[in-house]
């Protein structure tokens, strides 16, 4: 394995001096901070960059790399190091994702000749499955008394709609009212990537929408609001941000008695999982969450299994012996 020769017209492995590859990685380290700054990086990603770049000079400090000598080897010991610091597979693979585009920063800008972490991977991560919501505990979070005022029409709207149509939250706030095809009862939603795609609801969310419409043409007028494009407002008649629906949707699952330490994003995983279990196609249901990829999708199959499994154990006549 070569090491990582910086080119003729720059520094190389043999022409260094002794002892000066760890101020040489240091400054080369800093000239990719400016090159990502001047690329308009946001600081909160260039901050954690740093912070793993850092890492690797410390890395580079204890062992001693007298010269440019950074291999796929050496690569794989500072990966190695990681884990036996204790940091989560999460946290490892974003600090080697960042040296992964540092040094493919360094060979694209012919700073060196070969790129030794081209081949460096990340640990293997935990399959976390999505929690969700059972259908009875859904019913006791969206089986609300009828909406009294704007606040209750509002919460009850969002959590319906969510149920419905497994939207992200963030693309439930983004909607406006010519989202709405009600001759459909369809949604026009605008995913991750910019991507636009149409996702239907019942007709029972579309009673709720139509309750909730009617106070929020109310709100508007009480308040003498100038009209909004949002569906979605708050009481000033601006759009309302996911942090508040977040928040709202939290204390609906806190006043449900729904089990603890469910996020709000338990109702899109709520939708794709018992859509699932009643017999929906995986494709069908990979087109109304918007994944790019079915592998995405497919996690949900390991929920419905669970669940078949608990099933089973219940009903099998031999399966408590």
């Amino acid at each position: 394995m070569g090491c990582a020769t910086m080119t003729p017209d720059m520094r190389g492995c043999d022409g260094m001096v002794a002892g000066k590859g760890v101020a040489t990685l240091s400054g080369e380290v800093r000239a990719f901070h400016l090159e990502q700054r001047a690329r308009g990086v946001s600081p909160h990603t260039a901050r954690a960059q740093q912070g793993d770049l850092e890492k690797l000079l410390e890395h580079a400090a204890r062992a001693r790399w007298d010269a440019w000598d950074v291999t796929p080897r050496t690569l794989r010991g500072f990966a190695l190091e990681l884990g036996d610091r204790g940091l989560d597979p999460a946290s490892q693979a974003r600090i080697l994702s960042t040296i992964r585009g540092f040094f493919k920063w360094l060979w694209e800008t012919r700073r060196i000749e070969k790129n030794p972490a081209s081949g460096l991977r990340n640990p293997k991560q935990p399959k976390r499955l999505p929690a969700f919501l059972t259908e009875g505990e859904s019913r006791a979070l969206l089986d609300l008394p009828p909406s009294a005022d704007f606040p209750s029409a509002r919460l009850a709207c969002l959590l319906e709609l969510l149920y419905a149509s497994g939207l992200r939250v963030s693309e439930l706030v983004g909607l406006d009212l010519q989202d709405i095809l009600s001759d459909q009862r369809t949604l026009r939603v605008l995913g991750k990537g910019r991507k636009e795609r149409l996702v239907p609801y019942h007709l029972q969310a579309a009673e709720v929408l139509e309750a909730y419409l009617g106070f929020r043409s109310g709100l508007l007028v009480a308040k003498a609001l100038p009209p909004s494009p949002a569906l979605f407002l708050n009481l000033r008649g601006g759009r309302l941000t996911p942090t508040s629906v977040r928040a709202m949707l939290r204390g609906a699952l806190e006043a449900a008695a729904v089990r603890s330490r469910v996020s709000p994003h338990a109702l899109r995983h709520s939708f794709a999982t018992h859509l699932l279990n009643r017999g929906m196609d995986l494709r069908a249901i990979q087109e109304l969450l918007g994944h790019a990829s079915l592998s995405t999708t497919q996690r949900y199959t390991h929920l419905g299994l669970e669940e078949l499994a608990r099933t089973y154990e219940k009903a099998h006549p031999r399966a408590k012996s």
